[in-house]
């Protein structure tokens, strides 16, 4: 685990690097459209599972988290120096809280590659199997980044909500920009585009609360919400 000092969370900013995550089959199953491995086709499982095995080296997870104090004006949020949104989606995400984690990972552009290489060869269905792949990894990125908030805010006494991030409801795409720019996510090799979406395309960022039990609204906890499938967070990628 690496830190290096950026903005307003200079103490607490963090890199984690490596990151370690867990891409199961069945959530790769998931992002395929299966629900149950006994819906697959016996030569399409095949190729899945050797796509499984080759592109599992291939991930690089790492990320960076820090947190930032929320300030409030009347419908407006602000964290650090430069990020602030009136969305309702904030808004509610972070109601009782008074301090936020922003966040930033990727998988790397390894699998994104071999899903290329695959497409530009004409071999559509292990292009196919090797993105569902990298979707499930950036799923799994998002889960151990709620675990990760789940640890820095046990020892301060306060519960972790679950994430929500720019592009997701009315939290418009462009607070991306702010975001990585606090978090500093060149530093794991995220950059974005004129369009706020990030590269590596497998990756994710966001917004986890802290608060105290009890206090704010209660939604599904970091950790303890709906499955994966339906974790609007895993939409992405």
């Amino acid at each position: 685990m690496k830190g290096r000092s950026q903005g307003p969370a200079d103490a607490s900013r963090r890199i984690l690097d490596p990151l370690r995550i867990t891409v199961s089959r069945p959530l790769v199953l998931l992002r395929l459209g299966y629900r149950t491995a006994a819906q697959v086709q016996e030569k399409t499982s095949r190729l899945l599972d050797e796509e499984i095995a080759a592109c599992a080296p291939l991930v690089k997870a790492r990320a960076v988290l820090a947190p930032f104090p929320i300030e409030r004006a009347g419908p407006v949020l602000r964290l650090g120096e430069r990020l602030q949104s009136a969305a309702r989606t904030l808004r509610e995400r972070l109601d009782g809280c008074d301090t936020a984690w922003l966040f930033a990972a990727t998988i790397g552009d390894g699998v994104e590659r071999r899903s290329a290489t695959f497409s530009e060869k004409g071999e559509l269905t292990r292009s196919l199997l090797v993105d569902a792949y990298g979707s499930a990894a950036a799923i799994a990125l998002g889960l151990a980044l709620e675990e990760a908030v789940m640890r820095e805010c046990a020892p301060l006494g306060l519960v972790a909500t679950r994430r929500t991030a720019p592009g997701y409801g009315d939290f418009d795409l462009e607070a991306q920009r702010p975001l990585v720019e606090l978090l500093d996510t060149a530093s794991i090799g995220i950059t974005l585009t004129e369009d706020c979406l990030m590269l590596p395309a497998k990756s994710v960022s966001g917004v986890i609360g802290g608060r105290l039990p009890g206090a704010g609204r209660e939604f599904h906890p970091a950790g303890r919400g709906p499955g994966a499938e339906d974790d609007p967070m895993g939409a992405a990628g």
